[in-house]
């Protein structure tokens, strides 16, 4: 914890122009801390020292590395099918190498590696899952096998050369600039009533982004050789899980948008996923399947978790609530998705 009011308490946030890296560089720079980004585009907040370069080649990555004293690896490629496997593998295993090697060679003391839930997940039902879940043998898409093989080479680097080494696995993230999950839905929305998949009943966790990156800050703050969380992972997890869709429907009829009242059972969704893949690899179309077996069955089954380990060991809580959470996330659409904000009383 020294190093954070020293001379090396640069933050290196990789993937800073990313969902979760932005809230995490907006959180440090009102910490009063000094940051990098690496990113493939430029930050835009002059404040920040931005380096324009790619997790993929090692020699951009140790130049950003140097002097750093914490290491933020957010950057992450994501694919909920089974196309582009070469690039998920490039970023998502080949990156977290190179940052590793990169942290050992300038002598970077921490390094906190942004993870998923997925890393866990082979489409058997979770219900407050904790650490002790085991990698599954096979999941259900190449993005989740790639972030475990990431999270487990950035484990296993904890203590060499001074490097002290977390994981933190993030829910649903959901909030302003998704570029994902609410995209995707307001895109259904717009062409009619979006669809409901399964029966309702199964629960699933989000976070809010917010209180992602303030997960990373404290992690950041308690990480050290010596701590409880070197070498470790903890999932970070809003309280109150609940089905995806419901969770999600106010903020998509704040926008606008409605629910089919009919929800797609989950064996009718699972087929057609099953066939969306088989025509994918089949004709290896370039554009993504419209339905997956992970994104069926990630919003089907119960996939929650705990974050009492996180609580424990680092004092993590959610900065934001959901009501206000959900007020952040709808004014931040509407500007995004030029709706007209909603009157103000």
């Amino acid at each position: 914890m020294d190093d954070l009011r020293s001379e090396r308490s640069l933050a290196l946030v990789i993937g800073g122009c990313g969902f979760v890296g932005q809230a995490l560089v907006e959180q440090l720079l009102a910490a009063g801390r000094p940051v990098r980004v690496l990113d493939l585009m430029a930050y835009p907040d002059p404040h920040v020292e931005s380096i324009v370069g790619d997790l993929r080649r090692p020699d951009d990555v140790e130049r950003a590395c140097a002097g750093a004293g914490s290491v933020f690896l957010c950057a992450a490629a994501v694919d909920w099918g089974w196309g582009r496997v070469q690039w998920l593998h490039e970023v998502n295993v080949a990156g977290p190498r190179h940052v590793i090697a990169a942290c050992h060679s300038q002598q970077v003391p921490r390094l906190i590696y942004t993870s998923s839930v997925d890393v866990v997940f082979d489409g058997r039902p979770i219900r407050n899952g904790d650490e002790t879940l085991p990698y599954p043998r096979q999941h259900l898409d190449v993005y989740g096998t790639t972030k475990a093989a990431g999270e487990q080479l950035v484990l296993a680097a904890n203590g060499v050369a001074g490097l002290a080494t977390c994981s933190l696995r993030l829910g649903g993230v959901y909030g302003p600039n998704d570029v994902h999950r609410l995209p995707a839905l307001v895109k259904f929305g717009w062409r009619g009533p979006i669809p409901r998949l399964g029966s309702g009943s199964a629960h699933f966790s989000h976070v809010y982004v917010e209180n992602a990156a303030h997960a990373h800050l404290l992690a950041e703050k308690h990480l050290t050789l010596d701590s409880p969380l070197a070498g470790e992972a903890y999932f970070i997890v809003d309280p109150h899980p609940g089905n995806f869709f419901l969770f999600l429907q106010p903020i998509l009829e704040a926008l606008g948008m409605q629910m089919a009242t009919r929800p797609v059972p989950f064996r009718l969704a699972y087929a057609l996923a099953l066939v969306s893949e088989l025509w994918h690899r089949t004709t290896r179309s370039k554009r993504r399947p419209s339905l997956t077996r992970y994104t069926v069955t990630s919003t089907c089954v119960d996939f929650w978790f705990s974050h009492a380990k996180a609580q424990r060991d680092f004092g993590y809580h959610p900065l934001v609530n959901q009501d206000a959470a959900y007020q952040r996330t709808i004014a931040w659409a509407r500007q995004a998705f030029g709706l007209p904000q909603a009157d103000r009383e």
